[in-house]
This record gives structure tokens, C-alpha cells and sequence, in this order.
């Protein structure tokens, strides 16, 4: 029994010592591991600066275990950690499986903390500086900054300049509130006339003159005396270079001052100022005010009045001057619409300035202003005119109408029209009848073109070459037209758009009287009168104009052949030098209606034909002057004339006017 026990107690010590072997390598094995791992993880040594906080790692990606004392072991092939710590930026670690180096510095940095710093004033305008360089131009200072020691500066208007060094802790920042010192201003401040209440920013601050001294701002300063305007000036003080100095000259203050006016509408002076003649004016309630009224015509009244008037009635006494009124014929003279009297008549008048009328039937009106003076005499003697002196006066050698057309002014000569037998070229038509000028007249520089015409009948074109193909009647109507665009009398008489005659009395278009075109033509700006319109030579080289020369040989049967004008057909109007009429294309170009009905009635020899127009109607018109398609010296003679019934593509026109 006692063996069996000593047997079980053996087995009981081996199995024990087998469990405490395996138990030791066990645990040989496990420090083996351990170690093993530790020394195969990462070692993290974080650097911090002189503020210390607990530091803290943790996995952004991978697999790590931690096993403490700042050791990590990587359970994967890579893995980032992120090292931080309270008031330090956090870093990020990236790490690898190899056996290379374990361990890993990192220096920690501050993070940036939240710096706040407002003044013990309110700011207007303001600049904060860090370390010499501008970090804000706002009332307060509100930025991040990194922990350390930094030189703060603030600029302020109106404030002294303000520097000082600060400390920005850690976690914490900073949050303060500077003491800055208001710059102090001195003052002197004068009035004149002394005495005024002063005041800065509606507090009283004392009498004038006053000397003293205040804080710099944007301040209002009133100075006030009874009687006397109000001086408020608004001053900002940071403008100021050493002291702030003021004078002002006080003015007075004003009150209503009614005024009784007789005779009214004439010019009040305040002080020697001119101000609207009202009812009621300002006067200064200072001193004395001069007030002058004047009317012309009247003798001036001043007064001086002091405040407490109340009103002030003038009445002015008139002035007169004897005026004697004549004229060169009696007419009735009127003054503002109203009769006066018929020339000659004396009346007195107020020595002013006056315009009279003088009227007569048949003459022109005239105007005249004089300044009559005071108790004096005058005689004035008008010269009136009758209505063709007056147009004739107000005429010009030279006018343009508004549609562009220049005409020029002739006051015809007398002369025999037609040409004699014995003239070469002669034809029997031409009629030799004796004219004579008592009318002047306007002739159209230049033949009506088909640009000018197109305007009142949009038939023929845009261009500077004369109208052509026109009838006798057209042209007619295009004059009636242009005088109603310019208010003068038609001259032609229209009865279902056919000319049936015209009003010799009528100063509006017309064509030119076969007269006044012959005129032009021979004598005009001429000692004699002329066969062509260049002179009496037959000469084709000195006809400037454009007729039948050798370029038109090939349109026409005859031409000539030692001439060369340039136009095959017909040119732009005015395309060779004026004549001796200063008249253009009068030789050449287009033949031309005028006004004359074509008649074969021998003329009386006897008889002198005055401001000759022709008869009032016929079946045919004259045409006068050559063209672009004449050659012989017959056509080009200035006698030479055709007629017509309908128009032609060779004829064309110009306009004519009387002046009076």
C-alpha cells in the first residue's frame, strides 16, 4: 500500500516537472517572439519645442499594432501614421517593411493659434504691422500666427504710434487690448468782430479769441454770435501740422424786406449786386443795406435801411425827350403794335430806347431804334424804299438757293436781240428786236442737272449731267415748285398741270427770257455785244464748250475736226471755265428752253422793248444755244434759236428770277 502510494507520488513529481518544462520553454519561446517583434518594429522619437504635450500616434493607413513606448510593428507591407501632439502640427509618417533602419525622428513644429488684439479707442482708420510688415488695415486685430515673440506696431489716425512686443503661447494665442494715446491738437481761434460762442462737437468750449488744446479727431467747430451767420466747418485735425489755427470774418445775418415797386419791371441792386426786383428781398440785420431801383426812362431812387423796416415803397419819377419823326414819304408809325401818328409828328417820349415801325403801301417796311434822352430834342428821318428797291438792296451778286443751285445777278443793258442779215450764219428767224433792262435778274450759273431735277420729279436719274427730254411744260412746273419751296409767287399759271400763261409781276422761277439769255450770252461782263459767245472770231480752237468736235465723228455728220473737247456726248454741267457772264455751258453741251413762246411776228423798229418776257402762250417754245452735237457757225452763233412743241435729248434748261 505504502509502495503503490510512493509509485503515484513518482508519476504525480514527473508529470510536474514535464509541465514545468514545457511551461518554461513555452515561455522561452514566447520572450523569444516578443523580443523578436520589438526589435523588428518601428521606433517613433518625437522632437518637441519648448512647450511640452502628451503625444499621440495613429494609423492613416495599413495595418500597425502598437506596442507602446512609441513602437509600432507593421503587420503590412507599408502603413502611414500620424504623429501629433496639443499645439504642434501633426506629421505624417510613411512606413515599410525592410530590415533598414527602425527608427524615426520627427521634430515637431507649433501649429498656428488664433491672435486677437482690438485699442482702448475706437479706430478710424487703422494699420497693424507684425514684425514691420502690414498684416491688416481693419479697427481690430483678428490673424494666426505660429507661437513665439513678435514686435506689434499700429499706425491710427489721429493716435500716436503705437509699438510693443508680444508673446503667443501655444494652444492658447493671445486676446488683448492695446492702450494707444490720442494725439493732442493745439488751437486759436479768432473772430471778427470778437466775442462768438465756440463750440467742438457741440460742446462749448468758450469765447473769441480762444487759445487751448484738444484730442485729434474729426471734429465740427461752430462759432455763433447773435445778429451774425453762423460759421460751421467740419475739420479733420490728423490734416493739421503743428497748430490748428482759425480766423473768421463773421457776416451778417439776414431778414425779409418787402418792396412796393412804381413803375415795376426794372433792375434791383442790393450793396451794388444785382438781384431779381421781387417782392420780398434779404437785407443784413447787421448795419445798413443800400437798395437802388432803376427803370429806364426813369430817374434812379436809393435808400439805406436797417433791420426792423419792414418794407420800402419806391416811386420813380419819369424822364422826357422831344423826338420829331420824318420820312421821305408819309407813312403811319407804330410802337409796340401801336399807332402813333403819320410822319412828320413830335411827341415826347420817356428818354429811353424805343423802336418805331414806319409803313407805307408799296414800299417796305422799316425799323428804327433810338435811345431817346432826357429833356432833349431829336429829329429823326427815315428813307424808305419801295419794294424793288428793297429787293434789289437786300440782293447779292451771287446767291445759292436751298437746293444748291447758284444763280447770278445781271441788270441787263440795252442791245438789239436776233443778229442782222449781214451777220454770217444768219437765219431768218432771228428777228432783230431792241431790248432794254429796267428789272434785274438771276440767272442759274449752270443748267438744271438731273440730280436737282429728280427732287421735284423722280424721273431722270441722280447724277451731274443736265436734264434732258424734259418738255417746255415740265421745266415750267419745276420752276413753280422750287418757288413754292422758297415763298415766292408762282410765276407760271397752271390750270390742269398745263402752263396757260404767266404773272410778269412775280419775282419767282422761271426760264430765262430769250432777252435776257441773248444778254448773257453776248454782253454781259462785254464792252460790246458778241456774234459767239466767246467774241466775233470764227475760231472753232478758242470755243470752249463741248460741241461736235472729232470725238463725236463717228454720232454726227458734221463736226470739227481741228477741235478737241474731251465729250463724245454730253458732259456734267459746268465741265469747261465760265464765260465772260461767269455763266457755264451758255456754248455747247445742251441747247436750252427758255422762257419766249417761238413767234414769227416782225417786231416794230420803233419800238423799245422793256423787261421783253414774249407772249403769255403759244403751241412752241424757243430753244436757244448750241450742243453737244453742233458744229456749223450758224448753230454756234449766240443769235442762233430753234423751237420746239416736245422735249428733245439735246435740250435742257436753266432757271432765271427777277429781283424786284
Amino acid at each position: 500500500m505504502s509502495f503503490e502510494l510512493d509509485i503515484e507520488k513518482a508519476k504525480s513529481r514527473s508529470k510536474k516537472r514535464n509541465y514545468n518544462f514545457l511551461l518554461t520553454i513555452g515561455l522561452c519561446l514566447l520572450v523569444l517572439v516578443s523580443v523578436y517583434l520589438y526589435l523588428s518594429s518601428y521606433r517613433v522619437d518625437v522632437v518637441q519645442k519648448d512647450y511640452q504635450s502628451e503625444v499621440s500616434i495613429s494609423t492613416k493607413s495599413g495595418t500597425t499594432v502598437y506596442l507602446g513606448a512609441r513602437r509600432i510593428l507593421l503587420l503590412s507591407e507599408r502603413a502611414s501614421v500620424v504623429v501629433s501632439a496639443p499645439g504642434y502640427e501633426a506629421q505624417t509618417l510613411y512606413l515599410q517593411n525592410s530590415s533598414g533602419n527602425k527608427i524615426r525622428r520627427v521634430e515637431l513644429d507649433y501649429d498656428y493659434v488664433t491672435v486677437k488684439i482690438s485699442a482702448s479707442d475706437k479706430l478710424i482708420e487703422s494699420i497693424w504691422y507684425i514684425d514691420d510688415g502690414i498684416v491688416s488695415s481693419k479697427r481690430a486685430l483678428d490673424i494666426l500666427l505660429k507661437p513665439g515673440r513678435y514686435k506689434l506696431g499700429l499706425l491710427a489716425k489721429h493716435f500716436k504710434d503705437y509699438s510693443v512686443f508680444i508673446d503667443v503661447t501655444p494652444e492658447v494665442g493671445l486676446d488683448s487690448t492695446v492702450a494707444i494715446d490720442r494725439i493732442k491738437i493745439p488751437y486759436n481761434i479768432e473772430t471778427v468782430p470778437a466775442g462768438a460762442r465756440l463750440s467742438i462737437d457741440g460742446k462749448f468750449v468758450g469765447l473769441s479769441p480762444l487759445s487751448g488744446e484738444t484730442d485729434s479727431a474729426d471734429i465740427v467747430l461752430l462759432a455763433s454770435l447773435q445778429g451774425y451767420e453762423d460759421i460751421n466747418e467740419t475739420v479733420d485735425l490728423s490734416r493739421v501740422s503743428g497748430k490748428f489755427l482759425r480766423s473768421y470774418k463773421l457776416t451778417s445775418a439776414l431778414e425779409r424786406l418787402t418792396i412796393y415797386y412804381k413803375p415795376s419791371g426794372g433792375r434791383l441792386y442790393i450793396n451794388n449786386l444785382e438781384v431779381p426786383a421781387d417782392l420780398a428781398v434779404s437785407i443784413n440785420k447787421i448795419g445798413k443795406t443800400n437798395i437802388r431801383y432803376s427803370v429806364e426812362g426813369y430817374s434812379d431812387a436809393e435808400v439805406a435801411v436797417s433791420a426792423g423796416q419792414g418794407r420800402v415803397k419806391f416811386d420813380l419819377e419819369p424822364k422826357y425827350g422831344n423826338v420829331t419823326l420824318r420820312a421821305n414819304y408819309t407813312a403811319q408809325v407804330f410802337s409796340n403794335g401801336q399807332y402813333l401818328g403819320d410822319t412828320p409828328f413830335t411827341q415826347k417820349f420817356l428818354a429811353k430806347s424805343h423802336s418805331f415801325k414806319f409803313i407805307r403801301t408799296g414800299y417796305s417796311p422799316q425799323k428804327v431804334s433810338i435811345n431817346v434822352l432826357d429833356n432833349s430834342d431829336q429829329d429823326i428821318n427815315v428813307r424808305l424804299l419801295s419794294w424793288s428797291e428793297y429787293f434789289l438792296s437786300e440782293s447779292t451778286a451771287k446767291t445759292t438757293n436751298s437746293t444748291g443751285i447758284t444763280l447770278l445777278r445781271f441788270q441787263g443793258k440795252g442791245f438789239s436781240m436776233g443778229a442782222p442779215r449781214t451777220e454770217r450764219g444768219q437765219r431768218a428767224n432771228e428777228l432783230a428786236r431792241v431790248v432794254s433792262f429796267r428789272r434785274p435778274f438771276y440767272i442759274s450759273n449752270m443748267e438744271i442737272t438731273n440730280a436737282q431735277f429728280s427732287l421735284f420729279k423722280n424721273r431722270t436719274g441722280n447724277g451731274p449731267l443736265p436734264v434732258v427730254g424734259i418738255s417746255w411744260n415740265d421745266a415750267a412746273l419745276y420752276c413753280n415748285w422750287l418757288s413754292n419751296k422758297e415763298g415766292f409767287e408762282p410765276f407760271y399759271l397752271v390750270r390742269g398741270g398745263i402752263v396757260v400763261g404767266y404773272s410778269a409781276s412775280s419775282r419767282g422761277y422761271r426760264m430765262p427770257a430769250e432777252a435776257e439769255w441773248e444778254y448773257a450770252a453776248k454782253l454781259a461782263n462785254k464792252r460790246q455785244p458778241s456774234i459767239f459767245v466767246w467774241g466775233n472770231d470764227y475760231d472753232a480752237k478758242k470755243a470752249v464748250g463741248n460741241v461736235a468736235d472729232k470725238t463725236a465723228k463717228d454720232t454726227v455728220k458734221i463736226y470739227l475736226g481741228d477741235y478737241d473737247d474731251g465729250f463724245k456726248a454730253v458732259a456734267p454741267s459746268g465741265s469747261f471755265p465760265a464765260e465772260p457772264s461767269g455763266l457755264f455751258d451758255m456754248s455747247g453741251n445742251v441747247s436750252e428752253w427758255v422762257n419766249d413762246v417761238y413767234s414769227l411776228n416782225i417786231p416794230n423798229p420803233n419800238q423799245e422793248y422793256l423787261d421783253y418776257l414774249g407772249l403769255p402762250s403759244g403751241p412752241e417754245h424757243v430753244i436757244k444755244g448750241s450742243n453737244f452735237s453742233s458744229a456749223s457757225w450758224s448753230e454756234l452763233r449766240a443769235s442762233f434759236k430753234e423751237s420746239s412743241g416736245v422735249g428733245r435729248s439735246d435740250v435742257g434748261f436753266r432757271i432765271a428770277r427777277y429781283i424786284n
